[in-house]
């Protein structure tokens, strides 16, 4: 006979996890629960986390942005542009504290005020060679005929190439940021190739650049130059005879994802420190630059300036401010563009420096991933199961990642966790088919509990 007090089991488990929740929510926690579980379903965070777990700030460059902001622009008087001569002033500045390359990310396309467009260029022409390289950010726009590029964009002329040719440590650099469908940037462009007019030019991105003079163990500028032109002859002559493949770098994704560990303000996620020539330094700094200029406007002299800020870092000169139109979507929010390549630049090595791997192999790793993952959990509890597979994907990532690039471990990682909820979603779908014959909609139901066998009496 079944117990009329049946029921008062049944709902002590829903009244008890009601009493939680709202001790929780009493107390203002039910919020913070959600957002914690909100954001462990997210995809760019648990790329970003699994970027730190994978050895993304392996061998990283330490950065610094000079960054023309608002308050630079409203101290100079809220002109349009930056202006030219206050540029070449930061790039002597950099250049005069042995900064180890720089990076003047502005577009030189259109003429500015005749003073400045050669105060720059004196600067420029006048450049030692035994000076920081530096690359110039090359404005790409639309070809004049279609079919004239791989990436369907030409180069723009500037105003700084007289005066930049023919200078050996003085580079032209294409910086591309490749942007999804969500419009989103997540992914770098390594390099951008143009096969007309001409014999075609491959131009290195900032990031390229930077982990050959700034990287731990920098290389000569003909190591770039190689590559470039290795990757000339591959996209824009496919059927002569290609020399050699150069062996730097040694993992030359072109579309690797970035590691947005540097956010746009303080965020205790992202590393503060790492280890440089057996020193802890800054990953990065970020200056205006009207902390680096006098009250008349004049970029200060580098005894002015501490050697800390700049010396052994990769500088890039940028622009934050709304009149720059560089903003874009990204993982962690929204980001000027030199604060994007900052991301691109800082984690360079560990991406370039990885084993290579095609989308197959990549494939047959996800797949032995997720052969551990169900035999590790085929016989555990839910709970058992998924402390089990957290303690697995970090090791897995932490693993895969001194291996490969981060964002190649993060990819395998999520497409094995992919492969598991697939597989649960199908066992489930499989398991409720078998029911239904038997048990109709009440196979969407747990099943109850058979009752316990009672004792018989035996009659002697």
């Amino acid at each position: 006979m079944k117990s009329p007090f049946r029921w008062i089991g049944r709902l002590t488990k829903p009244v008890l996890i009601a009493c939680v929740i709202g001790f929780f929510s009493a107390f203002g926690l039910a919020d913070r629960i959600a957002g914690f579980s909100a954001n462990l379903g997210e995809k760019d965070r648990m790329v970003r986390w699994s970027a730190v777990l994978s050895g993304a700030t392996r061998d990283a460059i330490p950065v610094t942005l000079i960054d023309i902001d608002p308050s630079t622009m409203a101290a100079l008087g809220h002109p349009q542009s930056a202006p030219r001569e206050v540029l070449a002033g930061l790039l002597s500045l950099a250049a005069a504290k042995h900064a180890s390359g720089i990076f003047l990310d502005m577009d030189t396309s259109r003429p500015g005020s005749p003073a400045g467009d050669a105060a720059l260029a004196a600067v420029l022409a006048a450049y030692p060679p035994d000076a920081p390289p530096v690359a110039l950010a090359r404005r790409l726009g639309a070809a004049d005929q279609a079919g004239n590029t791989i990436n369907a964009l030409a180069e723009q002329a500037s105003v700084l190439d007289a005066a930049v040719r023919g200078k050996p440590n003085v580079i032209w650099a294409a910086s591309v940021s490749r942007i999804d469908e969500d419009r989103v940037v997540r992914r770098w462009q390594l390099s951008h190739t143009t096969c007309a007019p001409g014999p075609g030019a491959t131009l290195p991105s900032p990031q390229l650049f930077a982990a050959a003079v700034a990287s731990a163990h920098p290389r000569p500028l003909s190591d770039l130059n190689a590559f470039a032109d290795s990757r000339t002859q591959t996209a824009c002559a496919p059927g002569t005879a290609a020399a050699s493949p150069p062996a730097w770098p040694r993992n030359p994704d072109q579309r690797a994802a970035i590691a947005f560990l540097i956010p746009d303000g303080p965020d205790l996620a992202a590393p503060q420190f790492i280890t440089r020539d057996g020193r802890r330094v800054p990953l990065f700094r970020r200056m205006p630059a009207r902390a680096l200029m006098s009250a008349s406007g004049a970029v200060v002299s580098p005894q002015a300036v501490a050697d800390d800020l700049l010396r052994d870092r990769f500088v890039i000169i940028g622009a934050s401010h709304a009149e720059s139109l560089d903003g874009h979507l990204t993982p962690i929010g929204f980001l000027p563009g030199a604060l994007i390549v900052a991301n691109a630049v800082a984690t360079a090595p560990a991406v370039l420096s990885g084993q290579p791997v095609g989308p197959l192999g990549a494939t047959l790793i996800a797949l032995a991933l997720l052969g551990a993952l169900v035999a590790i959990t085929s016989r555990l509890r839910p709970l058992a199961a998924a402390l089990a597979v957290a303690v697995a994907v970090l090791a897995a990532l932490m693993a895969l990642g001194r291996i490969f690039a981060p964002s190649t471990a993060s990819d395998i990682v999520l497409a094995a966790l992919g492969m598991v909820a697939f597989l649960s979603t199908i066992e489930g779908i499989h398991a409720i088919g078998k029911d239904w014959r038997a048990r109709g909609w009440r196979a969407l139901l747990k099943p109850e509990k058979p009752p316990a066998a009672q004792p018989t009496e035996t009659i002697t």
